[in-house]
């Protein structure tokens, strides 16, 4: 009689590393991103931090930040976006500027280049 020994096929290990690195990356996207929070506004945290990962601005954390912060700057951003956790919060707050579209520098861009004899229906 033959034991069979507790080792992995070798065709199913890349499909267990495909579905461990979905799973990082739902944790980036805090499901839990604070109950309390409104539905707003947990939906803004969350898009924002689905907007990162597609552009691969979320991923490894390989770098190390450190800052002196105001603790009324931080809880008040805490209670603005709901979220508990300082890197969280910074993850999202680096985020929201890194996906930042310049629109007020766009629209400076655009100043002047409508023709001013187009009808725009009003």
């Amino acid at each position: 009689m033959t034991k069979t020994l507790g080792m992995r096929s070798l065709s199913t290990a890349p499909q267990q590393r495909l579905v461990a690195k979905k799973k990082r990356k739902r944790s980036l996207i805090r499901k839990d991103a604070n109950k309390d929070m409104p539905g707003e506004q947990k939906f803004v945290v969350r898009q924002t931090l689905r907007a990162a990962i597609r552009k691969g601005l979320l991923g490894s954390k390989d770098e190390r930040i450190t800052a002196r912060l105001s603790h009324a700057l931080i809880e008040q951003a805490k209670r603005q976006t709901g979220i508990k956790g300082d890197t969280e919060l910074l993850e999202f707050a680096l985020a929201n500027v890194a996906l930042e579209d310049n629109f007020p520098a766009t629209m400076d861009k655009l100043a002047g280049t409508i023709d001013p004899d187009i009808k725009l229906g009003f």
